[in-house]
């Protein structure tokens, strides 16, 4: 048991009861500043008395339909809540949510619920598409929690009955209500301005035991790039920076906490326009910094001196290939001597430099992906202490390549025993069949639900996945995209460019690969 320093405090005399789910292991709950700002807004409504719950996913052998969960707050079952918010930020989470309905003695299929059952309600970036998850969930957020969120709850506690509490749901931007389907379009603040900085409302006394010893810091939403692989960059909105003086107040909050370094959110950090002044704020205050995937282009080698000064030890960069035409079909150009320079200096100043790229990219040949990767690896190599994470391209629902084919399972292996042979660093890589199942999950229709049934409590399983892919024939699935926007389905979630715009898009990619 996790023990915790601050925490939420459940109003016993509160009219409603809301548990805030997160189907993972307590280090993610901590982190997703998403969790922290749905709990601040429910606990600052009047009424509503909230808890949280997790999934212990790193003991997930001790779990099963036998056992019990519950709040963390009061040890309540979570079918005696009013109200269940389940974050949907991985499609591989998609079954330990079901899992955990189940442990909380909750029936899965919203069928089998009745009025003496609490609504589910998901939110998170994997709501643009519902589908996969429909016959389990009773509505879906699309958006930012700032919106309309606390609305939507509002209604739904006023509400009279489960039926009444759906149809006053669907009448709220933002939500899709399954039972009442319509368009629905994705809310957000349209300035950050206008929302209160996301402090954390909970952290663990030793953040040592809990696996996070960051505190998070929002530096921005959205993202001003659209590569043409990333879900994130298509669906979040306009590139909005939080202002300096609430980075102030976020940050001195994180001086006052458990935590000794403050992990910097954004899309590209360094693109903040007061980025420099958040790094000399937090040597002031004596916080170490973390950050995230660094893109090469908004990074200046001047720079690195700073950042290792302010305890930056690693720095992550993401060419993604070391193609020049594969990155043009990623639409995420970079200069290779610029890297290269980027690493030269990390090499020189002691950090270690961890590499993201993608191996697995159909429509060009072995030696135009794996191999010109692995000679960029061996050139970082010689100028630094490297690591690189290896992923296959998988497709993604709202981007360009939303119309593009996966390759097979046993190409994907093919290519990454190509790679590994060729560079002599760490190498870790995402199981093909876990991409498989993402990318399954990101576009599916409704056909693909029964998959999460199948798999549960083995989720964490590469074979079960593969099992599970093998007995499918799905109208969408990993080797058999949508042709095209007609027949993309998930059309009824509006965020973002148009199915029509995504596939010109894709139509001008792809005339960049050739055939293998």
């Amino acid at each position: 048991m996790i023990r915790e320093l601050s925490t939420l405090s459940p109003d016993p005399n509160a009219e409603a009861r809301v548990c805030v789910l997160y189907p993972n292991e307590y280090r993610g709950m901590a982190s997703n500043l998403g969790i922290h700002i749905v709990c601040r807004l429910l606990r600052d409504e009047p009424g509503i008395s909230v808890e949280r719950s997790y999934l212990p996913t790193d003991a997930y052998e001790d779990l099963g339909p036998e056992r019990r969960l519950v709040s963390l707050e009061t040890g309540t079952e979570l079918s005696r809540f009013d109200v269940v918010c389940v974050s949907l930020q991985f499609e591989l989470d998609y079954p330990h949510i079901l899992e955990a309905l189940i442990m909380g003695g909750v029936p899965p299929s919203r069928e089998e619920r009745g009025d003496d059952h609490p609504l589910i309600i998901a939110g998170g970036p994997c709501t643009v598409n519902p589908l996969p998850m429909e016959p389990y969930v009773d509505a879906f957020y699309v958006g930012e929690a700032e919106a309309t969120f606390i609305e939507g709850i509002r209604r739904v506690l006023e509400a009279e009955s489960r039926r009444e509490a759906l149809e006053e749901l669907a009448d709220v931007p933002g939500f899709y209500v399954p039972e009442h389907p319509e368009e629905t379009e994705r809310v957000a603040p349209r300035s950050l301005e206008d929302t209160d900085p996301p402090l954390i409302v909970f952290a663990p006394e030793s953040p040592d035991l809990s696996g996070l010893r960051a505190y998070p810091v929002e530096l921005s939403r959205g993202c001003p790039h659209a590569c043409s692989f990333c879900l994130g960059g298509h669906t979040t909105g306009d590139w909005r920076c939080r202002p300096l003086d609430h980075l102030d107040r976020i940050l001195r909050h994180a001086e006052r906490s458990p935590y000794d370094r403050a992990a910097l959110i954004s899309a590209t950090p360094t693109a903040h326009p007061d980025f420099e002044e958040v790094v000399e704020l937090c040597s002031e205050l004596g916080l170490e910094l973390s950050l995230p995937s660094l893109r090469v282009d908004d990074l200046d080698p001047d720079l690195l001196p700073r950042l290792r000064e302010a305890g930056v030890r690693t720095l992550t960069l993401a060419p993604e290939s070391g193609s020049e035409e594969i990155r043009e079909f990623l639409n995420k150009p970079i200069d290779e001597d610029h890297l290269l320079e980027l690493v030269e200096t990390a090499g020189r100043l002691g950090m270690r430099v961890r590499l993201y790229l993608i191996v697995g990219v159909p429509g060009f040949s072995v030696e135009e992906d794996a191999l010109k990767s692995a000679q960029l690896v061996r050139e970082c190599a010689e100028r630094a202490e490297v690591s690189v994470s290896v992923n296959p391209l998988i497709p993604k629902a709202f981007t360009p390549l939303q119309y593009l084919p996966m390759l097979p399972i046993d190409e994907i292996r093919r290519r990454y025993r190509t790679f590994s042979r060729e560079v002599n660093v760490e190498v870790s890589t995402e199981r093909p069949e876990l991409a498989h199942a993402q990318s399954l999950l990101s576009r599916g229709d409704r056909d693909v639900a029964p998959a999460l049934e199948r798999v549960l409590w083995r989720a964490r399983s590469p074979r079960a996945w593969a099992k599970v892919l093998e007995s499918m024939e799905p109208r969408i699935g990993p080797e058999s995209p949508p042709e095209g926007p007609e027949e993309v389905p998930y059309d009824f979630i509006r965020v973002g460019p148009s199915h029509e715009r995504l596939h010109a898009a894709y139509s001008r990619l792809a005339g960049l690969s050739a055939p293998q």
